[in-house]
């Protein structure tokens, strides 16, 4: 997809004032206008070329416009695209003028509804948290592509933070090679109109912390019924650890724990339950740790993942081995306070 031809925004730095751009041309061979409305001055109009390869724009300009008095010098400016669609950058002049600007996506189909003066009575937004996830670049696009059929006026960004963070449309992401083979972070975006003074949201984010899928807009029966397909889309991608028994709501901490606090009565003095509720919240920490660093929240490949069996099974048995050793543990813990190995007690 190309870039917008619409964008409106602000500069600043030492000349501010709100800007209006207007681009002609194919992504490679940009023409147009900047209009730049500086208080004090007055409108200022720039002829504009440049190019944009899928993250970054560049363009130069030189000024139309004449005031007696007042200097204009020629302009450069770069931009990079964000993960909401919108460019930020870095302006200057050859007579030392230089600052910072940001532009929002203005391009609208003109066939918007006829009561978009009309304004919702509510802004509607679905939520849902997944579990452990992994998924490779190929599944990462066809879940952007499917986001992409519920948006024909509006390009989905694709973030990706391996290292470094980049945004590019969904189009460019097809073709990019990345030096990392896995990625931290994945964020899909897209927003358009939907012609009732709001705008149409979805939001995929996998990471380390959460993965997690977001719609949002001005029609309930849309935001429930997009977000349910994401659902239906992400789920064979989860990965199932015992840390989170989805079906159930719990996993093997919570029932640690649980265990602990009813096993607490059997023990006849203050200093074995406390010894007894340290080891199992060490217990857990360890549970948690080994987790985190040997089975990640999110596994992102930027190539293929792994397809052989062993590499398929192995998450789910390594957290399946972590989850046995430690319920042991906690066994051993209790039996040893209520003096079941006799041999290892204290003065024995």
């Amino acid at each position: 997809m190309t870039l917008g031809k619409l964008w409106a925004g602000r500069a600043y730095g030492t000349n501010t004032g709100n800007v209006f751009v207007k681009l002609n041309g194919d992504d490679e061979a940009l023409t147009g206008t900047l209009h730049l409305n500086e208080p004090g001055v007055g409108l200022v109009v720039y002829s504009i070329q440049g190019a944009f390869d899928g993250h970054q724009l560049t363009l130069t300009g030189e000024p139309q416009t004449q005031i007696e008095g007042v200097a204009f010098g020629q302009l450069s400016a770069t931009a990079s695209l964000d993960a909401r669609g919108e460019l930020n950058g870095e302006w200057s002049t050859s007579i030392g003028s230089a600052g910072t600007f940001i532009l929002f996506p203005h391009d609208q189909a003109q066939d918007i509804e006829a009561d978009s003066g009309k304004f919702p009575d509510q802004l509607h937004t679905a939520r849902h948290q997944f579990g452990a996830v992994a998924i490779d670049r190929e599944q990462i696009t066809t879940l952007a592509g499917e986001i992409q059929r519920d948006f024909k006026r509006s390009q989905v960004v694709v973030t990706v933070v391996a290292g470094t963070e980049q945004s590019r449309f969904l189009s460019d992401f097809k073709t990019t090679e990345f030096n990392a083979d896995r990625a931290a972070i994945i964020r899909l975006f897209v927003q358009e109109p939907e012609g009732n003074g709001v705008n149409r949201v979805v939001q995929v984010e996998f990471g380390p912390q959460v993965n997690t899928a977001m719609s949002q807009g001005g029609e309930e029966s849309w935001v429930l019924g997009t977000l349910e397909k994401l659902k239906r889309s992400i789920r064979p991608l989860e990965r199932t650890y015992t840390t989170n028994f989805k079906k159930m709501g719990f996993g093997i901490n919570q029932l640690l724990f649980i265990g602990a606090i009813v096993f607490l009565p059997s023990l006849g003095s203050f200093l074995d339950r406390t010894i007894l509720m340290v080891g199992v919240l060490a217990i857990i920490y360890g549970v948690i740790w080994l987790h985190n660093r040997y089975l990640p929240f999110a596994a992102i490949y930027l190539g293929q993942k792994p397809k052989g069996i062993l590499e398929r099974l192995a998450p789910s048995v390594i957290s399946w081995l972590i989850a046995v050793t430690a319920g042991l543990a906690a066994t051993l813990l209790g039996a040893y306070l209520q003096g079941l190995f006799p041999a290892l007690s204290i003065g024995q």
